[in-house]
């Protein structure tokens, strides 16, 4: 998934540190690819330390991309 469905990812160290990565406002200054890169290297190079990550969705963002997209695929499969 597109890391730009992302507002926030929390990063819960075993040692209760937590790493908080705001997406949204990350977003204004670097690519996606960037930060995609950064949470994947983050991740596996805290693997063995990680107690839990929690992922905060825009749900309203992604609701409506994904409406626009079911609707013009219903009308690419039903047009006459």
């Amino acid at each position: 998934m597109p890391v730009k469905y992302l507002m926030y990812v929390n990063i819960i160290l075993k040692n209760n540190v937590t790493i908080h990565y705001d997406i949204s406002k990350e977003l204004k200054l670097k690519k996606q690819e960037r930060i995609a890169k950064f949470l994947k290297d983050t991740i596996e190079k805290n693997y063995l330390k990680i107690k839990t990550v929690d992922l905060k969705f825009d749900i309203p963002a992604l609701k409506k991309d994904m409406e626009s997209r079911t609707s013009l695929l219903m009308a690419k499969t039903f047009k006459k």
